[in-house]
């Protein structure tokens, strides 16, 4: 049996970004919202999507030239992760840093 990681600072600031958006991303857009460099995004990306948290499909482009796009988009599972992240996120704003007793 595996046992599960919490996840990264990188993978928090994707998933929530992807909820946040109104719409599908593309790799860059996260990497512009996030700032997290494309060796980290794009392999995290996707493990994300075989661990059942993102769907992905290809966008043909209007523009002569440009390549597609790997569009990104959160599964049920993955908008209930974000949530829940995003809510652990605002309680520990909420929280006032406290030292530990002695």
């Amino acid at each position: 049996m595996r046992k599960q990681r919490a996840p990264s600072k990188a993978t928090k600031q994707a998933l929530i970004a992807l909820l946040s958006a109104p719409q599908s991303l593309h790799g860059y857009e996260i990497m512009q919202v996030t700032g997290i460099k494309p060796g980290t995004l794009y392999p995290m990306l996707a493990r994300l999507e075989d661990q059942g948290m993102l769907a992905s499909r290809w966008q043909e482009t209007s523009v002569e030239g440009r390549p597609p796009r790997h569009m990104y988009s959160l599964t049920e599972a993955g908008r209930v992760l974000a949530k829940s992240l995003l809510s652990e996120d605002r309680r520990s704003a909420d929280q006032p840093w406290r030292a530990k007793p002695v």
